[in-house]
């Protein structure tokens, strides 16, 4: 496709996949109809779209009709055709506005051709390059995150008033026990003392005056040195306790980031990344390559599923070894798929693994790291990494990647992921 065509002619080309198309079942209900009336399967299109028309702006039952087709078309891919079922995140906003709208409906039918309106805004959802909830998503993660920025901020601020609370009545709690238990203690052998003088006061009467008095000064002498001293010692000892969440952040490996997922390292390839070696996987220009973009939906129905689908975003600071953001491919498609990461800023932007082949309906996680680097010092505002991919034929075995795949076949396909900092 010509790119003077623009953004109609993506959308003229997945109406005429929806209706030519065997794999949508759309294409194969017109081409059931074609067959059997002998018309051409446009014609029958636009036939049904010039009585829905009518049957909308015209008819008392346009509420009934639009709703029904609103809510027959994603029961009919969610039961009957799970195969060409959107993403769960697409049907979940789908029917969020559907269940918001529907609620309206009596007021705002006064708007002429209101249910024309409302059936085109449902279909502007997934026809490209709108494709309206993929930008709804997107807005839906910024504000999570935003959320989870701030009760991570909060809980921090607890934690940090917290702590000295906890330090200052450990402090008044230590004093006060150690004083009773010896000065309880002291007495009893006091007035245990002079029960027995008595008894042996005729004979040993100067034995037990001098034997028995000197004990009880001594341990009233003692007694006052043990307790304020050692929980003096140990209150400031037990002060630095504070810092300790200092070193957990030192302990971090430093090729690893805060953002990595645990044991995600252990997920990925071991050995040195092929991106720093060879020079296959280097994106030279903004025209290297080609762009999945270019490529009618004829050819790029969505094969391969991205998560996240546009760009990568790395919070600062950059000065760690590697700053990793862990997203996921999935193979939406009926044919094994063979792929490669390129990039243009390697070797300060790499992907592990950074080729595979993945059977079909398998999902992989990709990690994408960003090397420590300056940032006044780097061009990064064109930074990227594409996934290079190709549709293996069925008599095709072959369970290693080889790079000879891309060669041998013509349904080669890109997706573009964009590279953002955030300072």
């Amino acid at each position: 496709m010509s790119d003077s065509c623009g953004d109609k002619c993506e959308t003229l080309e997945w109406l005429r996949e929806r209706i030519h198309n065997k794999k949508h079942f759309t294409a194969r209900f017109i081409g059931q109809i074609a067959d059997a009336s002998g018309m051409d399967a446009e014609l029958i299109v636009k036939i049904f779209g010039g009585v829905l028309f009518v049957i909308l702006a015209f008819s008392d039952h346009a509420h009934f009709f639009a709703n029904s087709l609103l809510v027959l078309v994603p029961a009919l891919l969610i039961f009957v055709f799970p195969a060409e079922k959107p993403t769960d995140d697409s049907l979940f906003i789908y029917f969020s506005l559907f269940g918001a709208l529907t609620v309206m409906d009596r007021s705002l039918e006064r708007i002429p051709c209101y249910y024309i309106f409302k059936l085109a805004l449902f279909v502007l959802l997934y026809v490209p390059p709108y494709e309206l909830h993929k930008r709804i998503s997107e807005l839906i993660q910024e504000q999570l995150k935003k959320q989870k920025s701030n009760e991570n901020v909060s809980e921090m601020s607890r934690s940090q008033r917290t702590t000295p609370k906890t330090n200052q009545s450990t402090r008044t709690a230590i004093p006060p026990p150690p004083p009773p238990p010896p000065v309880q203690e002291q007495p009893k052998p006091v007035e245990q003392a002079p029960a027995p003088a008595p008894a042996p006061a005729p004979e040993p009467v100067p034995v037990p005056v001098p034997v028995e008095q000197p004990p009880p000064p001594p341990p009233v002498e003692q007694a006052p040195p043990p307790p304020p001293p050692a929980p003096v010692a140990e209150a400031p000892q037990a002060q630095p306790e504070p810092p300790a969440p200092a070193d957990p952040e030192p302990k971090l490996p430093s090729s690893r980031s805060r953002s990595d997922l645990a044991g995600g390292s252990q997920r990925l390839k071991s050995g040195p990344n092929p991106m720093q070696s060879n020079s296959f996987y280097n994106l030279r220009s903004e025209s290297d390559g080609f762009n999945s973009r270019a490529i009618s939906p004829a050819g790029n129905l969505n094969d391969m599923l991205f998560r996240p689908t546009e760009k990568l975003v790395f919070n600062a600071p950059f000065d760690y070894d590697n700053l990793t953001y862990h997203m996921k491919i999935t193979n939406n498609s009926h044919h094994r798929i063979a792929y490669a990461v390129k990039g243009n800023a390697v070797p300060r932007v790499m992907a592990n693994p950074a080729f595979g082949i993945l059977n079909v309906g398998e999902m992989r996680i990709v990690a994408v790291s960003v090397q420590k680097f300056a940032w006044n010092d780097i061009d990064y505002q064109k930074d990227r990494i594409a996934f290079d991919y190709v549709l293996l034929p069925d008599d095709n075995k072959e369970k290693t990647f080889q790079m000879s795949m891309f060669q041998q076949s013509d349904s080669k396909r890109r997706k573009n992921i964009k590279i953002e900092y955030n300072p």
